[in-house]
């Protein structure tokens, strides 16, 4: 693999790559160790604020590292230098892409680069965290962590939803970024929701305690068990609702509470859960329902709604609509 777009390393060293694009590195990296040495060296080395890249000096950093390959020919030491200098300068390009727009990546790497884990649409996963912590992850979430915690705190990045049980040290605090804030704990389990689309970071604690800032600020609220804290990213403005959604962890327990809810809202619930679009007429919307799905199918709990409430489900390939 004599070529590879020059972006594509660069977003593999921001860890912007899909499975299918890191193996094209890696192969690339096998092919050329020294170069793809000097790249990652340069990505540590990168510091997210106010850097101007001095890009002379890394390419000649780069030509030098070149000097060590064994000789192929003119053109073919041209086509490295060419692919060297257009991914170094990709790198310093990205740099304030990936890592300084949402305020969600880390300043400085460490000693290595972080590891990313991901779902698609309709997917979830359960992750191990190099300090005993579990970590689930709802669909289309991402987090990235490193293979060793070192210094004096655990710090990983959210993108999306997901739910975590810290494993406790009291020496070292875990520190979750996500959207613009932060929530700190030492010991505890408590679900984050950080969508994308939404101007609103949520936490709701199941166990133990857990402090909740905006990034930059020294503010924070304390909550615990059955506490949900709310930030405004924004207006970086911080909200504390001790009457939490019964279902904000449904999508991991498969356990859906319902205490006089109504259609509209059991449907909602349902739809984000099972994944399926559920929609209800608006002459059934406000039929209120009290019931506890523990673990059961999607077919079962409709068929349990039409049973209570006296309603028809109609199956489609556009979902489930309630009349």
């Amino acid at each position: 693999m004599e070529n590879i777009p020059y972006e594509l390393i660069a977003r593999y060293l921001a860890g912007e790559c899909s499975d299918d694009e890191k193996q094209q590195v890696l192969e690339w990296g096998k092919q050329h160790p020294g170069l793809m040495d000097e790249f990652v060296s340069l990505w540590k080395q990168i510091p997210a604020n106010e850097f101007i890249p001095d890009v002379e000096l890394a390419l000649q950093k780069v030509n030098s590292r070149l000097n060590t390959v064994k000789k192929g020919g003119s053109k073919k030491r041209y086509l490295f230098i060419g692919i060297a200098a257009a991914a170094v300068a990709a790198i310093f390009i990205l740099i304030n892409i990936v890592m300084t727009p949402s305020g969600d990546m880390p300043e400085d790497l460490g000693d290595g680069l972080l590891l990313t884990l991901s779902t698609d649409i309709k997917e979830t996963k359960e992750c191990l965290l190099p300090d005993g912590s579990k970590v689930w992850l709802n669909q289309s979430s991402e987090i990235r962590y490193p293979e060793v915690f070192t210094g004096d705190t655990r710090e990983i990045y959210l993108q999306g939803e997901a739910f975590f049980d810290i494993a406790a040290d009291a020496d070292k605090p875990f520190i979750i970024h996500a959207s613009n804030t932060q929530t700190r704990v030492v010991g505890t389990s408590f679900g984050i929701r950080a969508n994308k689309e939404s101007e609103e970071v949520i936490v709701t604690v199941s166990t133990g305690i857990v402090n909740l800032l905006a990034e930059g600020k020294s503010e924070h609220i304390q909550l615990r068990h059955g506490e949900q804290g709310i930030c405004n990213t924004g207006e970086k403005k911080l909200e504390k609702n001790t009457n939490p959604d019964l279902n904000y962890l449904a999508w991991k327990t498969m356990v859906l509470v319902f205490k006089q809810s109504s259609l509209a809202e059991v449907a909602k619930v349902l739809e984000d859960v099972y994944y399926v679009p559920v929609s209800v007429d608006d002459s059934v919307a406000g039929l209120h329902l009290t019931s506890t799905f523990d673990q059961l199918s999607l077919n079962e709990i409709v068929q349990i709604i039409e049973i209570t409430l006296g309603v028809r489900a109609e199956n489609s390939s556009k979902g489930i609509f309630f009349k």
